[in-house]
Formats: structure tokens, C-alpha cells, sequence
């Protein structure tokens, strides 16, 4: 007789793959717990295209695909999504991937080169970039892991929590500005082509001479009261409680009063 343990995992099960029935995924035996879905049907969060084909089971003139879970070296249709951390590193095209490239994926580690069409996982930063035949026609861009005061280059995302400090021209980073990213800390020097990070504010404008062509200025940790420039993003849970204020340290901006209660 089974537990009402296993029973109630077999219920699971069922209401699970039901609920896919129900959006049309059908799941197949298969390596990687491979589906088959129609491409009018979203591809699940954490799934891969790995093929497609026009059948008759998806009408519309829709694709017929099949997903499954992410692994290293996979080839995957480029049409879908890639989840993170993987990273596309090749691109070419097959036949079983229809009208689309393909690709192959691999996770993200420090130094991997990969091809510009993928996305970038949260805590890596482009370093270098130039042409590659594995990467077809996108260029190949290599990522490192986010490290305090390191080069990235101008076309990277800036990782939450730092600021540019610097920009340059650097021969590794092709036809774009390589920068210095440092952490945010109360008071620091930052320049004005760099996000401000979530709980600072500007409290300064002025040039600077590492910042190339863009204004620099300082950065503050916000809190109730304090006077910031006008250039300054309002962090979420403050408002504008004064504007209009003359202080020559914003510059040509004019300052404000923030106040959170």
C-alpha cells in the first residue's frame, strides 16, 4: 500500500503535467526531459528551442518545437530564450532549426569568450571584443567575473552597486570607450556617463580629468534632508521636498532637498 506521501507526490505530478497539457507543452520520453511545444505557445522559464519544424499538430503556420533544459556544449535554436547563466558561444546554421541560426551554449565562467547576440548573466562585465569565424556575423566579446576598479568596455552593462570612474580609449574594446567600475561609496568621484546606483545621490558636478569628454562629479549616500543637484535621480521612497536652490557645487544645475518623511 503506499504512503499518503507518495500518493501525494504522484498527485503532483499529475496536476503539473496537466497544467502543461492544459498550455501546450506535451512532454515526451526523451534526454533532458525534452517537450514538444507549438511556437505560438511561450517557451517555458528555464527551457531551450533545440529544434523545429512545420507538422501538422500546430496550425497557424506556427512551428512545431522542441525544448528542454539547458546543458554545456547544447546546440539551441536562437529563436528561444537562453536562461542564466549560459552563454552562446558559436553561431551557425542547421536544418533543424528551421528559418533560424543556431547556436551553441555553455555557463558563463571568468575569461569565456562569447558571441555578441548573448545576453550577459548578472555578475560579468565585457572586457574585450573582436571578430570571430565561430561567431559567424556577430562579433566575440570575452567576460570576466565583476571585480572592483576593473576595465570593462563601453557596451557592457554596468553591474548594480558600481559606477564608472573612468573612460578611455582602449584597442581591446574595438569602436567603444573602455571604463573603470568601482564600487559606490559615500563621497567617491564618479563620471556623468555611469548609472547612480541604487541609495546615492549627486551631491557635485565638475569636470574630471580621467572622464574623458564626459562631466564627473560626486556621489552620496542618501538620507532624509540631504541637498542634492538637480541631475540627480529622486531614489525610490523620496521626493522633492525643496527645488531651486543656487549651490555652486552642482554646477550648471540648480539643487534640490530631498526628504523621505
Amino acid at each position: 500500500m503506499k504512503s499518503l506521501k507518495s500518493i501525494g507526490m504522484w498527485l503532483g505530478r499529475l496536476l503539473s503535467a496537466l497544467t502543461l497539457l492544459a498550455g501546450g507543452v506535451v512532454f515526451f520520453a526523451g534526454a533532458a526531459q525534452a517537450a514538444s511545444v507549438c511556437g505560438s505557445v511561450p517557451v517555458p522559464p528555464g527551457y531551450v528551442i533545440v529544434s523545429e519544424t512545420l507538422t501538422s499538430s500546430c496550425t497557424g503556420g506556427y512551428l512545431t518545437e522542441t525544448i528542454q533544459p539547458p546543458s554545456n556544449g547544447l546546440q539551441i535554436c536562437e529563436n528561444g530564450p537562453v536562461p542564466s547563466p549560459y552563454v552562446i558561444t558559436s553561431n551557425f546554421t542547421t536544418s533543424s532549426c528551421g528559418p533560424y541560426q543556431a547556436g551553441r551554449i555553455t555557463t558563463a565562467t571568468n575569461g569565456i569568450q562569447i558571441c555578441g547576440n548573448s545576453p550577459i548573466p548578472t555578475g560579468f562585465a565585457i572586457t574585450s571584443e573582436g571578430p570571430n569565424s565561430a561567431c559567424a556575423q556577430d562579433y566575440a566579446e570575452v567576460l570576466h567575473t565583476i571585480s572592483n576598479g576593473m576595465q570593462i568596455c563601453g557596451n557592457s552593462p554596468i553591474p548594480a552597486g558600481y559606477a564608472i570612474t573612468a573612460n578611455y580609449q582602449n584597442a581591446a574594446c574595438g569602436i567603444y570607450l573602455a571604463a573603470n567600475i568601482n564600487a559606490a561609496s559615500n563621497g567617491m568621484q564618479f563620471c556623468g556617463n555611469s548609472p547612480v546606483p541604487a541609495g546615492y545621490v549627486i551631491t557635485a558636478n565638475y569636470q574630471i580629468s580621467s572622464c574623458g569628454m564626459y562631466l564627473g562629479g560626486r556621489l552620496s549616500t542618501v538620507y532624509n534632508g540631504i541637498t542634492a543637484c538637480a541631475d540627480s535621480p529622486t531614489p525610490p521612497g523620496y521626493w522633492v521636498a525643496a527645488t531651486g536652490i543656487q549651490n555652486a557645487g552642482c554646477g550648471m544645475y540648480l539643487a534640490e532637498v530631498l526628504r523621505n518623511s
